[in-house]
């Protein structure tokens, strides 16, 4: 089994974990394994929440997704369908005048231009099995790679 301690960012609204994890200010995303912040965080997202951040606060979101890019890993978990998206079938869709379809034509340019992975889930439940394994794939990826080439990261 792989242990590490999950990083979780203080601004974070619902957290997906709140046992055994560190509350800490991260520059970049939500989520990410202490030791390890300056090279990996996943940024999660619901539908109102992403509504909210592709539309209002674009500008701010752009500048995150330029500091991700010093990242090894950077992706976006977003708690919900591609299809729940498009047709705005969400709480709280009823308070943006923004279409599904102007939402997920940003989220696939923030993938092609910034080669983000994005994913979009049936949940929270999802979401953090996503994050989960995303993070632990990288934690043992990372940790091979290091025993391998111990200047890799250098």
């Amino acid at each position: 089994m792989v242990e590490y301690t999950i990083i979780v960012d203080t601004r974070e609204q619902l957290p997906l974990w709140t046992k055994n994890v560190i509350n800490k200010k991260l520059d970049v995303g939500d989520y990410s394994i202490n030791g390890h912040e300056d090279k990996i965080s996943i940024e999660r997202k619901s539908l109102s929440d992403l509504f909210g951040t592709l539309g209002t606060g674009h500008k701010r979101f752009k500048k995150e997704l330029e500091r991700a890019l010093k990242l090894i890993y950077f992706a976006i978990v977003i708690d919900g369908s591609y299809s729940s998206c498009i047709n705005k079938e969400f709480n709280g869709s009823h308070h943006t005048t923004m279409k599904g379809e102007d939402i997920t034509s940003i989220i696939m340019t923030i993938h092609m231009k910034y080669k983000v992975p994005i994913f979009f889930t049936n949940g929270r439940i999802e979401s953090k099995n996503i994050i989960r394994s995303l993070l632990t794939t990288y934690y043992k990826l990372y940790n091979k790679v290091e025993l391998l080439y111990p200047n890799f990261s250098s």
